[in-house]
């Protein structure tokens, strides 16, 4: 060591090794490597939902999702009013023309029959309440039990089958649902304990954020991601320890000339070039800002209800599908549904439809209601009608339910919406799930993209996050590297000024 230090020359190349040493001791001490390893799987299992696609399907796709929780609701229990209101829209008219409301029925079921039929279906959960009993009767007139019932149901009326059963799980956990214990919102810790609630979780907290976050994520994500910094930094500070011990031992004999610093200067200006060229500040501040906006959302508690209640969501969305548009099956099962009863009782259906309203008239009633398209197109006239029979111009009628039935109105009035976006949820948007296979488009396959993609980036990047997200701030690294650059850069200037061997 003393004749490493004999020479003002090797002196000078021990300072270059000491800045090696300390940049070595620097990635070591503060586990860069693993930190930047974590942030690098995070930032590849989280890019594919970051891309201009994605995000605005998210996007669409999520407000859809919160008209329909709008339009189920306020029909699916008694706490959600419509049913209570039914009777007050009834009351309304039969005020103002003076009639019954037996009348008042038949003229709604008049003009809007589809409608008419929806409103005697509620509250929706009474419907899965009917299915015991109306297997039941099955099973009696069919000869048959209810097990077998039950497996006739699934296996040739699939979507009936599909949508009475996930009614009664969806209405079992809508206003608790399970395994959400410990979710809050992100401002006021506010507890999220319903559909409703989590929807506004979704819709209101973490969709923002992927929007607000999105170019902060794709700029990480480029230029290589962050993964190979930490090795970088460990290659020039073992580097530069290396050369600077080579120098010292050589300087003790023979004074290196300038050629040697040039080098140590080289390494600064890589360094410095890298910082400018592959945008360090911006990338690492992005990093950091992101890091802080998504803390709360990786938060355990937030983790496992945000998972747990996307089980619930899905149960509602297999409810609706069936019965939302034609094309989800359920309005052609049911004429098929009578017909199959009546073929093997020998009565017609009319009489098998007319007894099975007598032991199940809700259900009864939702099956006349599908597909919900029907009773978005009566809307419209229906309004009209209202308007003209009411005496109260649109806007005035309007306002006059939405004060007077308020759960009602804005289940009725969110329905055309909902229908209309039901296959088409993710707007005029190229959306596929992370495979680059599978087509992004209808609300379920919306809801799968959430359960099976999105969410698994919460779930499985949560531990990578919290590795990340520790302290230092990571983009106290862009300012460091370049320090680092200007350092290296300046020493190598002066050394080779004041103590190369000139030639």
């Amino acid at each position: 060591m003393k004749g490493l230090m004999s020479t003002a020359a090797s002196r000078a190349w021990l300072g270059v090794a000491l800045i090696g040493f300390l940049v070595v001791v620097l990635v070591l001490a503060l586990m860069l490597m693993p930190r930047f390893g974590a942030g690098q799987r995070l930032v590849d299992a989280a890019e594919p939902a970051f891309t201009d696609e994605r995000v605005a399907g998210t996007r669409n796709a999520t407000n859809v999702l919160s008209q329909y929780v709008d339009v189920v609701d306020p029909l699916l229990t008694r706490r959600g009013g419509a049913r209570r209101e039914v009777d007050t829209l009834i009351g309304l008219i039969r005020r103002r023309l003076a009639v019954t409301p037996d009348q008042v029925r038949k003229i709604l079921r008049r003009e809007a029959p589809h409608t008419e039929a929806l409103l005697r279906a509620l509250p929706l959960n009474g419907v899965a309440g009917e299915v015991p009993r109306l297997t039941t009767y099955l099973a009696t007139i069919l000869g048959t039990t209810e097990d077998e019932v039950g497996a006739t149901l699934e296996r040739d009326f699939p979507r009936i089958a599909q949508s009475l059963a996930a009614l009664r799980r969806t209405a079992d956990a809508w206003n608790d649902v399970p395994g959400i214990d410990g979710l809050t919102r992100l401002t006021a810790d506010k507890p999220v304990r319903t559909v409703p609630g989590l929807r506004k979780y979704y819709r209101d907290d973490v969709v923002p954020l992927i929007v607000r976050h999105r170019a902060d994520v794709q700029r990480l994500a480029g230029s290589g991601g962050i993964g190979y910094i930490p090795y970088l930094l460990l290659v020039v500070g073992l580097g530069l320890l290396a050369f600077g011990v080579h120098g010292a031992r050589r300087s003790a004999k023979v004074v290196p000339g300038t050629l040697s610093w040039r080098l140590v200067v080289s390494v600064g200006v890589l360094v410095i070039g890298l910082v400018v060229v592959a945008q360090y500040f911006p990338r690492l501040a992005g990093a950091q800002r992101t890091i802080a906006a998504f803390d709360p959302v990786f938060a355990q508690d937030r983790v496992t209800g945000a998972a747990n209640g996307l089980d619930t969501i899905h149960e509602a969305i297999e409810f609706g599908d069936p019965l939302m548009t034609a094309a989800g099956g359920a309005s052609r099962e049911v004429p098929r549904l009578y017909r199959f009863i009546a073929d093997r009782t020998g009565r017609t259906a009319s009489e098998v439809r007319a007894s099975v309203r007598r032991r199940a008239p809700q259900t009864t009633a939702l099956l006349d209601a599908i597909p919900l398209t029907e009773v978005s197109a009566e809307i419209a006239p229906l309004r009209r009608y209202l308007s003209r029979a009411l005496r109260l111009p649109g806007d005035r009628l309007v306002d006059t339910l939405r004060d007077r039935t308020p759960a009602l109105a804005q289940s009725l009035l969110t329905v055309p919406a909902v229908t209309g976006a039901w296959s088409a949820a993710t707007g005029n948007v190229s959306m596929t799930r992370f495979d680059d296979l599978s087509a992004v488009r209808a609300l379920p396959s919306f809801d799968d993209y959430l359960r099976q993609d999105l969410i698994g980036v919460l779930v499985d990047g949560r531990e990578d996050f919290d590795a990340f997200a520790r302290k230092p701030e990571i983009d106290a690294l862009a300012p460091l590297l370049l320090i680092l650059g200007v350092v290296v850069m300046l020493y190598g200037g002066v050394m080779m000024q004041l103590v190369a061997r000139r030639y």
